[in-house]
C-alpha cells in the first residue's frame, strides 16, 4: 500500500512538473509570437493606417468566432482523449483517434471557411457600416480551413504534453504572416500610390485628391496584408504535417472503420465545448459587433470633436471617421490582447494537467495544481496590467509615433484603462480551461450568455454617449470577464470539491500590483530619463519587473524552489517538483 501510494505521489508531482516544463516552452513561444505580432504592426499601421487597421479589425470580427469554435473545442476535446489512450499504452486507439481528427478537422475547415465567405458580405455592410472590408474578409477566410487543418496536430501532441508542435508551428505562422503581409501591402501601396500619382485614378476610379485616394487605397492595401496572415496559417500546417511524418514512432496503420468510430467519439467529446465555445464566439461576435453598431449611431460632428487632433495627422476622410475611429480601438486592443494571449498559454497546458489528475481522483493534489495555475495566470496578468498602465504612451510612442503619431494621441488612456482590466480577462481564460479539464464544458455556456448580455448593452448603452465613447467598451469588457472569471472559478470548485486560496490567487497579487504602480509612479519622478524612448522604455520595463519580482518573493507568491523546479525540468523532463 505504501509502495502505490509512492508511486501515486510521483505521478502526481510529474504532472505538476510536466505541467511546468510545458507551459513554459509556450510561455515563451508566445511571447516571441506576440513580440513578432507587435513588431509587425508598427510598418504594417505606417501602411495601411487606422484606417486599414479598421478593416482588418471587421475581418478578424468575422475570423474570431468561427475560428474560436474549431480551435478552442475540437483541439481540447482531442487533447483529452489522446492524454486518454496514452496513459492506458494503447496505440491502436492512438492511430485511430489521429487518423479521425484528420478527417474530422478538415471537414470543419471547409464548413468554416465557406461560413466565412458567406457573412462577409452582410456582415460589412450591415454590421460594420464598412462595405469595402468585405476583402479582407474573403482573403483571410482560407486560413480558417489551414488553421483546422494544423489544429488536427497541435491537438495531439499537446495531449502527450508535448507543445513543440504548437509553440514552433504558432512561431513560423506569425513569423510568415509579418514578413509577407508587410511585403504584400508595401507593394500593392507602392504600386497604387505610384499610378495615382501618374493617372489620378485608384484600379480605374477617378480621386479628386489624396484623401478620396487613400480612401481607395487603404481597403486594397489591407487585403493585400491580410494576404500574409493566410500565407502563415499556410506554412504554419505544412511544419506541422512534416513533424508529424518524422516523429509518429511506432503508430501502426488505423483502418477506416475504427478511424470513423474515433471521429465520432471526439465529435461527442468536442460538442459540449463547441457549444461553449459557440456560445463564447456568439457573444464575442455581439460584443465587437455592438461597439462597430453603436460608433455608427454617433454623430459624426461628435466624433469629430472629440478625435478632432487625430483625424487632422491622419487625414481622414469624413465617409472613413468610423472605421477610423474603430480602428484606434483596435490598435488599442493590441495591445490589451498582448497579456491575455501570453497567459492563455497556462490554460492549454492546464487541460491535460487537469485532466489527468482529476481521473486518479487526488483532491489535495487536484487543488494544489489548479491553484498554481490560477495564481501563475494572476501574477503574470497582474504584472502585464502594471506595464500598460504605467507606460501606455511610452509604449504607444515607440511603436507608432513615427509612422503614425495619431495612434498614440488616440489610443494613450484607452491601453491604460485596459491595463488595469487585462487581469480579468486572463484568469477568465485560464478558469474556463480547467472547466473544460474536467468535463464540465457546457457549464461555463450559462456565464457566457450572461456576460455577454451584458457587454452588449452596456456597449449600446455607454459608447453612444458622447462622455464614454470608446472607454464605454473598457468597462462593458471588464464587467463581463469579471463575472466569467468568477463564475468558472465557482463551476471547478463546485464539481472538484478543491479548495480555492483566495488569499493566494486574488489578494496577494493584487496587493502587490497595487504596490508596484502607485510606488513605480513616484519612482519615475525622480528618474532622469534620457531622450531615446526605446532605452527609456527598457529600464522603465526592467525596474518595474524587478520591483514586481522582489515583491512577488516578500509576499511569498513566488518562491526559488518553483523557480529552481522550471529550470531543472527542463534539463531533466523526469525531474519532480515536491
Amino acid at each position: 500500500m505504501r509502495k502505490r501510494c509512492l508511486i501515486f505521489f510521483g505521478d502526481l508531482m510529474n504532472y505538476k512538473s510536466k505541467y511546468i516544463s510545458s507551459a513554459f516552452l509556450l510561455l515563451v513561444s508566445t511571447v516571441i509570437v506576440k513580440v513578432i505580432g507587435a513588431v509587425y504592426k508598427i510598418p504594417l499601421t505606417a501602411f495601411i493606417g487606422a484606417v486599414g487597421r479598421g478593416y482588418f479589425a471587421s475581418a478578424y470580427n468575422v475570423y474570431m468566432p468561427i475560428h474560436a469554435v474549431i480551435m478552442g473545442a475540437f483541439p481540447v476535446a482531442l487533447s483529452k482523449l489522446t492524454s486518454k489512450y496514452s496513459a492506458l499504452g494503447e496505440t491502436q486507439s492512438l492511430a485511430a483517434v489521429k487518423k479521425g481528427a484528420s478527417s474530422l478537422f478538415a471537414k470543419v475547415g471547409i464548413i468554416g471557411t465557406l461560413a466565412m465567405v458567406v457573412l462577409a458580405e452582410p456582415y460589412s455592410r450591415v454590421i460594420a457600416s464598412s462595405p469595402k472590408s468585405i476583402y479582407t474578409m474573403l482573403v483571410l477566410a482560407p486560413s480558417v480551413f489551414f488553421s483546422a487543418l494544423a489544429a488536427s496536430y497541435r491537438g495531439f501532441y499537446e495531449g502527450f504534453m508535448n507543445m513543440k508542435p504548437t509553440a514552433i508551428s504558432q512561431t513560423l505562422e506569425a513569423l510568415f504572416k509579418m514578413v509577407f503581409g508587410l511585403i504584400f501591402a508595401r507593394v500593392t501601396m507602392v504600386y497604387l500610390t505610384d499610378a495615382y500619382e501618374l493617372t489620378g485614378m485608384v484600379l480605374g476610379t477617378a480621386a479628386k485628391n489624396e484623401k478620396e485616394a487613400l480612401s481607395l487605397i487603404y481597403p486594397v492595401t489591407s487585403a493585400a496584408a491580410m494576404l500574409g496572415v493566410t500565407f502563415g496559417t499556410v506554412v504554419s500546417y505544412f511544419y506541422v504535417f512534416i513533424y508529424h511524418r518524422i516523429n509518429r514512432g511506432g503508430l501502426p496503420r488505423a483502418g477506416r472503420a475504427e478511424s470513423s468510430r474515433m471521429s465520432r467519439v471526439l465529435l461527442r467529446l468536442s460538442f459540449p465545448i463547441m457549444l461553449s465555445a459557440a456560445v463564447q464566439s456568439v457573444f464575442q461576435f455581439l460584443d465587437t459587433a455592438t461597439v462597430q453598431y453603436a460608433l455608427g449611431t454617433v454623430d459624426v460632428a461628435v466624433l469629430k470633436s472629440v478625435y478632432a487632433e487625430c483625424i487632422a495627422l491622419s487625414n481622414t476622410h469624413d465617409a472613413d471617421l468610423v472605421t477610423y475611429v474603430y480602428g484606434l480601438f483596435s490598435t488599442a486592443s493590441d495591445f490589451k490582447n498582448l497579456v491575455p494571449g501570453v497567459t492563455m498559454a497556462l490554460g492549454i497546458c492546464a487541460v491535460p494537467a487537469v485532466s489527468g489528475a482529476f481521473e486518479m481522483r487526488n483532491r489535495e493534489h487536484l487543488s494544489s495544481l489548479v491553484n498554481e495555475i490560477y495564481k501563475y495566470t494572476a501574477l503574470l496578468s497582474v504584472l502585464g496590467g502594471v506595464l500598460l498602465a504605467l507606460m501606455s504612451r511610452e509604449i504607444l510612442d515607440f511603436f507608432y509615433k513615427n509612422s503614425s503619431p495619431d495612434i498614440p494621441l488616440g489610443c494613450d488612456l484607452i491601453v491604460r484603462y485596459f491595463g488595469l482590466t487585462v487581469p480579468f480577462y486572463c484568469l477568465a481564460g485560464s478558469a474556463v480551461f480547467c472547466a473544460q479539464a474536467i468535463g464540465k464544458a457546457e457549464k461555463s455556456i450559462t456565464p457566457y450568455v450572461v456576460a455577454g448580455i451584458i457587454r452588449s448593452v452596456l456597449n449600446i448603452i455607454l459608447v453612444r454617449q458622447e462622455k464614454y465613447l470608446l472607454f464605454g467598451a473598457v468597462i462593458s469588457g471588464a464587467v463581463g470577464y469579471f463575472l466569467i472569471a468568477l463564475w468558472n472559478i465557482l463551476i471547478v470548485k463546485k464539481y472538484t470539491k478543491i479548495s480555492f486560496s483566495l488569499k493566494d490567487v486574488i489578494i496577494k497579487p493584487t496587493l502587490i500590483g497595487l504596490i508596484s504602480y502607485f510606488s513605480l509612479i513616484k519612482v519615475y519622478i525622480f528618474i532622469e530619463f534620457g531622450s531615446n524612448n526605446a532605452v527609456n522604455l527598457l529600464i522603465e520595463s526592467l525596474i518595474c519587473a524587478f520591483a514586481f519580482c522582489m515583491l512577488c518573493f516578500l509576499f511569498k507568491s513566488l518562491k526559488f524552489k518553483e523557480i529552481f523546479c522550471i529550470i531543472n525540468s527542463k534539463k531533466n523532463p523526469r525531474n519532480t517538483c515536491n
